[in-house]
């Protein structure tokens, strides 16, 4: 199939779309689904007897809709936090989708995307029981279709990308009636000092829960005796919606005892609305999950985290290519005679997909 390039045509919208964007508007603010105009319950607090939120660390408020008396979440923000304080690492969007309009929706993607998440190129293979599916461009990013609708899911690196998150949002939210089924948010600490040894400590001292149920945990790796390639701390599970991670990210990228630790929270759909305000301030959000994160506050800059993550992936290819080929490059130079005809013979186009990152700068930063 021909790969879909930008366009200039506008995207349709039918009353259902718009219909489904009003009901998902009127849910987002607080509203009643219902014409009927019956009020919403609403509770405000840290904690919730519901089975599906065992690991209540965070502040909600409460919805019931009037038809099924089903009780939505709505996560709230810490309001002292910084907005910056957090990165969005992750996000699944799904919303009604047509595929009769398939080159205009692409055409209004890639315009509000920008040409590294063009052309749109057929995958051959499904995404999360959606038959259909295409790469984005370089970004990392998949778009993906069938009758149950569309799914616009961005990696790391495609959240890398995004040129200006406030028009994904109108383009998303107000113009297709999207929700998000899935969204990460990630705070890196460079120097360690909230390590995974203190998060555990923070478990064990309830301060991965407030007021409920103890959410579970999970630790992977070598905990009995570290030995520098890293260690993860999972809390919470996420068939109940929420789940934290937290990792030695620079051991994980292959540098041995680095102290780069990140703190990630998964959030989905489940039994709650996650607010597209988590894009606009992805801080405050994170802050809001656990009292843990309570010390969430400084602005992250992710350039900084891009370059950090080459620069330990650079060292880590370099160190590998080394002890495997380094003695017989040595070789080479004494049968071709200069590293200019070595370079020549082994050279490749193309880079690493471990440094193939967005904004990438390799310089040698001082620790």
């Amino acid at each position: 199939m021909r790969p879909y390039r930008q366009q200039s045509e506008p995207l349709k919208t039918d009353g259902q779309t718009a219909s489904l964007t009003a009901h998902a508007s009127a849910r987002q603010d607080g509203a009643c689904a219902e014409d009927g105009g019956t009020p919403p319950l609403v509770i405000r607090g840290e904690s919730f007897g519901k089975n599906g939120f065992p690991d209540s660390g965070e502040t909600y408020q409460f919805v019931t809709d009037g038809r099924h008396g089903e009780i939505i979440a709505h996560p709230l923000p810490k309001p002292d936090v910084s907005p910056y304080a957090a990165i969005t690492d992750y996000l699944n969007c799904t919303f009604p989708f047509n595929s009769q309009d398939l080159q205009i929706f692409f055409s209004r993607l890639f315009a509000c995307l920008g040409n590294r998440f063009a052309p749109a190129i057929e995958r051959g293979k499904p995404l999360h029981f959606y038959p259909t599916s295409y790469d984005l461009g370089c970004s990392r990013g998949i778009f993906a279709h069938g009758k149950q609708g569309g799914i616009l899911s961005l990696s790391g690196e495609a959240c890398n990308l995004v040129p200006d998150w406030e028009s994904l949002i109108v383009f998303l939210r107000d113009k297709l009636g999207g929700r998000i089924s899935r969204w990460d948010g990630a705070v890196d600490d460079y120097k360690g000092a909230h390590s995974v040894d203190i998060a555990m400590q923070w478990y064990e001292a309830g301060r991965f829960n407030s007021g409920g149920n103890e959410p579970s945990c999970e630790q992977r790796g070598n905990w009995i005796k570290p030995d520098g390639k890293g260690r993860t701390l999972y809390v919470g599970k996420r068939e109940n919606g929420k789940m934290a991670r937290i990792y030695e990210k620079g051991m994980q990228l292959g540098a041995l005892w680095h102290p780069w630790v990140r703190w990630e929270v998964e959030l989905h759909n489940t039994s709650r609305v996650i607010p597209f305000e988590v894009l606009l301030e992805p801080g405050k959000y994170v802050a809001g999950t656990y009292p843990a994160l309570g010390w969430v506050n400084d602005e992250m800059h992710r350039i900084r985290t891009i370059q950090k993550t080459g620069k330990i992936s650079y060292d880590f290819l370099t160190h590998h290519a080394s002890a495997a080929y380094g003695k017989h490059i040595n070789v080479m130079l004494q049968v071709e005679g200069s590293a200019e005809k070595v370079i020549e013979k082994l050279i490749r186009d193309g880079i690493p997909s471990r440094l193939n990152t967005p904004s990438l700068t390799l310089s040698r930063d001082k620790e």
